[in-house]
């Protein structure tokens, strides 16, 4: 019984199962090949997905070329030294340089307090703090130095801040900062802080014996005087006063003098004596008009009127005066000059009077009665020249000088410096390259969709080994489509015809830009391969880019995207 065999049940030699997976296989049929066409879809439905993404990056650098974002209006500023000075450029500053000294920089209050102990309290009381006109006060109920140090910062609203500095393992020091510039903006105690102030080494009672006064505070000087103010005790250098005087001048018309004309010199008439007896003779008469003869002086223009006289009676000048008939408010740090006794005038022009008032000399330090002990920086306006115009103000951002710039001032400057206003090329070139690159990478999708020749992703030198390994799979899957091919055609003819804006208008072409669809400088495009890219012709590519300033367009007909 053991040759019995049931087909369908067992393995038998009429090769039941295979004919069972033969049947099987041809009923799969329709399943299998709506499965394959599944996965194609899902394939191309992904290729469409990835190809829409680069299409949109395309199209936003496109319309960034010539959007009112457009990077061909963008400013830079140029700056000879940029660790003192620097500025910024808005799209409505025009091109332009100009020239800039800087004398001070703004600068805020900042105390440092005496060293105290670690386990320092600081007592009950109603604290006050000014900052210019503006105030901040609040009740404490007494704690560590810590603790009051971060209720001051929690109420400071961005006025002041305060810190611990650690000295030592048991010492420290508190500092307290204005956040605001300007020599209108001083720190104030009062109230229970300034209790604390003073105890604690912030300030001092200022000593009115120290004060310096002046012989006069005024004094007029005509054309051709000089004078001499005195100062009750002399300035030591570092005491670091400051002299402030305000000067102005009055024009007086050129005057007239007289004088008589020499005649020429006929030596004395000659004697004859003969017997005791002697006879002159008359002297030469010239027929010459004896009458004065009016002449205007010579015009004297000295704008180097005032110094300062040294400790050992040498003249240190002081800054030139302007020819402006404004009142002119200056300011001398003392501490530059040594040590001086005396302020001088010394008026040599012939026709211009000149007034000095308002001459005082102050301690910057001080904040009324006080003086600070330690003071870190002192509160003071920025002092600079624009084109030899003294200018001030309470920041170091300024912004209402130059129409569209904002000049930043970080430190004093040791003598003219230089601002350049220009386009800033290297946004614009960036631009123009990131268009390029995005174009390329549309036209290398639509080649490999709608091609099924290998010489065009292995020419493509930028892929990685995972997308050169999807590009293969890829490679010819929309053959033969319609919409990708007309977007090929689409982009190929937008690149590459010319736009006619304007007779005045520079820019028609690409090629105009330094961009170009011609690999070789005879113009041909390789028909070797297999994809219209754009190149960037390096040679006169910043050449060609000048030609676009001061434009502050490209023609949106010219790489237009919305069309596709």
């Amino acid at each position: 019984m053991s040759d019995i065999s049931i087909p369908g049940v067992s393995a038998s030699k009429y090769k039941t199962d295979e004919l069972i997976q033969g049947l099987m296989k041809v009923e799969r049929a329709p399943l299998d090949r709506a499965e394959a066409e599944l996965e194609t879809y899902k394939k191309q439905q992904s290729a469409w997905r990835q190809l829409n993404q680069h299409t949109l990056v395309l199209r936003d650098s496109a319309r960034n070329l010539y959007s009112y974002n457009n990077p061909f209006t963008e400013k830079i500023a140029d700056s000879t030294d940029s660790r003192a000075v620097t500025a910024t450029a808005s799209r409505e500053a025009r091109d332009q340089t100009f020239r800039v000294s800087v004398s001070q920089i703004a600068a805020p209050d900042s105390f440092l307090s005496d060293v105290i102990p670690r386990d320092s309290k600081v007592p009950k009381g109603t604290y006050t703090f000014t900052v210019g006109e503006k105030e901040i006060s609040f009740a404490w109920n007494g704690g560590t130095v810590q603790e009051f140090v971060d209720a001051l910062n929690r109420r400071s609203n961005n006025l002041l801040r305060a810190s611990i500095i650690q000295v030592s393992s048991n010492s420290r020091s508190i500092l307290i900062e204005s956040q605001k510039t300007g020599a209108q903006e001083r720190l104030g105690f009062s109230d229970d802080a300034l209790t604390f102030a003073l105890e604690n080494g912030f300030i001092r009672k200022n000593d009115a014996s120290t004060a310096v006064s002046l012989s006069q505070d005024s004094l007029t000087a005509p054309p051709l005087s000089n004078a001499v103010i005195d100062f009750s005790a002399p300035v030591r250098a570092r005491n670091e006063y400051v002299l402030e005087y305000t000067i102005s001048t009055v024009q007086k018309e050129a005057g007239t003098e007289a004088y008589a004309a020499p005649g020429p010199e006929l030596g004395k008439p000659g004697t004859v004596s003969f017997g005791g007896i002697t006879v002159s003779n008359a002297a030469s008469e010239t027929l010459l008009d004896d009458e004065p003869v009016q002449q205007t002086p010579r015009i004297v223009e000295d704008n180097a009127v005032f110094s300062l006289r040294s400790t050992r009676n040498t003249s240190i000048p002081l800054p030139e005066i302007t020819d402006s008939t404004q009142k002119t408010v200056v300011t001398v740090p003392l501490s530059e000059y040594g040590d001086i006794n005396a302020l001088l005038v010394q008026n040599n022009n012939t026709n211009r009077e000149i007034t000095i008032e308002n001459i005082k000399i102050y301690d910057p330090k001080a904040v009324g009665d006080y003086v600070p002990v330690n003071p870190v920086s002192t509160a003071q306006d920025a002092i600079l020249k624009y084109e030899g115009i003294t200018i001030t103000r309470s920041t170091n951002e300024i912004d209402d000088l130059v129409p569209g710039v904002t000049i930043n001032l970080r430190e004093a400057t040791e003598k003219m410096e230089t601002l350049s206003i220009k386009p800033d090329t290297e946004t614009a070139k960036e631009a123009i390259i990131a268009f390029v690159a995005n174009y390329n990478r549309v036209m290398a999708e639509l080649n490999i969709l709608t091609q099924d020749r290998p010489e065009i992703i292995s020419e493509i030198q930028y892929f990685t080994n995972d997308e050169r390994k999807e590009a293969e799979e890829k490679l010819g899957m929309m053959r033969g489509d319609t919409t990708l091919n007309n977007v090929k055609s689409t982009l190929q003819r937008l690149t590459s015809n010319p736009y006619y804006p304007g007779d005045a208008e520079t820019v028609t072409l690409l090629s105009n830009l330094g961009v170009s669809t011609k690999a070789t400088a005879g113009g041909a495009l390789e028909s070797s391969r297999m994809r219209d890219i754009l190149k960037l012709m390096k040679k006169n590519w910043m050449t060609r880019l000048k030609t676009i300033f001061p434009a502050s367009r490209i023609s949106s007909d010219m790489i237009r995207t919305e069309t596709w």
